[in-house]
């Protein structure tokens, strides 16, 4: 990024030096005042020494991150590498003000306070522009580094810049900059919340996973003693038991190990409240985001199969079913870039394709959209399991949350809209359809056991 602040130009200060120099000599040898002189005579060698020394090339810069993932919460630095000039003194660089990025101190200084009594977060930094890292040696060649730190503190993909950059020579009599440097986005993922689950997941089906099954198969959990047939493994004889019989091998047999698809549908038409950050109030799209993170995370840590779609007409974001670290990473990075939107344009024939009978869903929403609850409706009546977590209550008044609006009429119609949001939770409840409230761990145990008991009552449900 280049302008009219890419140069070299004179300061205020300088400025004023002259005008006092040009000024003063006049006047002194006109009157034949040599006091006068006398008084102006460092003021002219410090203007001889500021335009002597005057820098005649600009500095190349170059800005990066010190990370390209972070969870919400954590810490990074923005770092600017300035190529040194001939005759440049000091150095400086600054972060503006972002959503949700805050300045991080990297030394030790005392708290400062505005008129407001808020609490300054320092964003930039202040270098000598020959002086080696940390105030070491000068450098003869290399760039001068210039650190930020930034803490992140929502998820999304959050905006680093423009960082912008200065310079100045000897005495403060010309400068360079500020010139901004292209911003650069760092991915912020969310930071899943305290959730467990010691209910098994409802019909496991995969071949892989920590869910024992009734049938026998390859498995950790043993079985049963049986004599050995053809085809079974060496390391599957039981000695001790063969070496007390009449002569016959007897091998061990175990339940075979499953897994479960879990498809998270995350509703993300709106974000009801007010975003604080991971330090404070949570809004409904970040409750639904943590929420989801977490439960992901727990099921691909048992070893499910776990996809997700996002049910939302600005970023209809799918994440095709999967397991293991790098799908975790995967799901985080897609719930990171969520976006919410107003408009319901979600197609309900492309969110059922892929849900096959045997797959437990958890749609997380706030209750709020229609679409979100015709989704759910739908699905129970095609026979999968379904779970809908209700984002909309705050777990630690675990309620759901009022409305902070200052208008009496919004807050009636508020109190309204919740009415009817409580019907529409009824109907869909009085369809099959299982609604809890997010309130971490266990929040879904006794909804999970009633499903596994159900599901074996009444068999599996067709594909959706």
């Amino acid at each position: 990024m280049t302008g009219r602040n890419d140069l070299w130009a004179p300061t205020p200060a300088l400025v004023r030096l002259l005008t006092v120099v040009l000024l003063t000599v006049p006047v002194a040898l006109l009157w034949r005042r040599p006091d006068l002189l006398v008084l102006v005579a460092p003021l002219a060698m410090v203007l001889v020494w500021s335009l002597v020394t005057r820098p005649s090339q600009v500095p190349e810069r170059r800005f990066s991150l010190s990370h390209a993932l972070l969870r919400e919460g954590e810490q990074a630095l923005a770092v600017v590498d300035v190529e040194p000039v001939p005759d440049a003194d000091v150095m400086a660089a600054a972060v503006p003000p972002a959503p949700f990025v805050s300045g991080v101190p990297l030394e030790r200084r005392r708290e400062v306070a505005d008129v407001d009594g808020i609490d300054v977060k320092p964003t930039s930094v202040v270098a000598d522009a020959v002086a080696g890292e940390a105030g070491g040696p000068p450098l003869a060649d290399g760039p001068r580094r210039l650190t930020v730190g930034v803490r992140l503190t929502r998820w999304g993909v959050r905006r680093i810049g423009p960082v912008q950059v200065a310079a100045v020579s000897p005495w403060g009599s010309f400068r360079w900059g500020p010139t901004g440097l292209e911003p650069l986005g760092l991915r912020t993922l969310p930071q899943p919340v305290a959730f467990d689950s010691a209910a098994p997941a409802p019909h496991p089906r995969g071949l892989v996973g920590t869910h024992r099954s009734v049938r026998p198969g390859q498995g950790s959990e043993f079985a049963a003693l049986r004599p050995f047939q053809p085809g079974d493994r060496l390391r599957r004889i039981h000695w001790p038991r063969s070496t007390r019989g009449d002569g016959t091998l007897y091998v061990t047999s175990s339940y075979a190990d499953e897994d479960t698809h879990v498809a998270v549908l995350l509703d993300a038409h709106y974000d009801v409240g007010r975003s604080g950050g991971v330090d404070g109030a949570a809004s409904s799209l970040d409750r639904s985001v943590r929420a989801a993170a977490s439960i992901a995370e727990h099921f691909l840590r048992q070893g499910d199969r776990v996809s997700l779609r996002v049910l939302s007409a600005r970023t209809p974001l799918t994440v095709p079913v999967g397991t293991g670290r790098r799908h975790h990473v995967r799901v985080l990075d897609t719930l990171s870039r969520v976006v919410p939107s107003v408009s319901e344009e979600t197609d309900a024939r492309r969110v059922h394709l892929g849900i096959s009978a045997g797959t437990l869903v958890v749609m997380i929403s706030a209750l709020v959209s229609p679409d979100a609850l015709t989704q759910a409706a739908t699905l129970a009546g095609r026979g999968v399991s379904v779970v809908v977590v209700d984002a909309l209550v705050d777990p630690r008044q675990g309620e759901v949350v009022a409305s902070d609006d200052k208008d009496p009429l919004a807050r009636t119609a508020w109190r309204i809209r919740m009415l009817e949001r409580e019907r529409e939770v009824r109907a869909i409840t009085a369809e099959g359809v299982a609604v809890v409230p997010w309130l971490g761990p266990g929040s879904l145990d006794v909804v999970l056991r009633e499903l596994g008991r159900r599901g074996r009552g009444r068999g599996q449900g067709r594909s959706a």
